[in-house]
């Protein structure tokens, strides 16, 4: 996949757009795919990446939160059920879907 950047000046010859166009203009060869960014950023790129026939198990995103303690002790980076100092940032897509799916978290 080629590198892509959202706004560029005269002297980026790369791919211009959000990384939704790419996704959606260059066919995804790889088996799996770890997205971070901003939580509406990654949920258009995982959807991207699904209707190009990635499948929902294959796709991870990194969930980070304001982690304080790193203990699982004072809940800031709760999520759902995880705790994602615990039970680790990065979650497969298929779990982490109907969990970010709700606002006021």
């Amino acid at each position: 996949m080629h590198t892509t950047v959202d706004m560029a000046d005269r002297t980026w010859h790369g791919a211009v757009g959000v990384v939704t166009t790419l996704l959606e203009r260059e066919p995804v060869t790889a088996d799996i795919a770890f997205v971070c960014g901003p939580e509406a950023m990654m949920t258009a790129s995982v959807r991207a990446l699904m209707n190009n026939g990635m499948p929902a198990d294959h796709l991870y995103v990194s969930l980070e939160r304001n982690m304080h303690c790193g203990i699982a002790h004072c809940g800031r980076c709760q999520l759902g059920p995880l705790l994602l100092c615990r039970d680790g940032a990065v979650v497969r897509w298929d779990r982490a879907a109907e969990l970010m799916a709700v606002r006021g978290r």
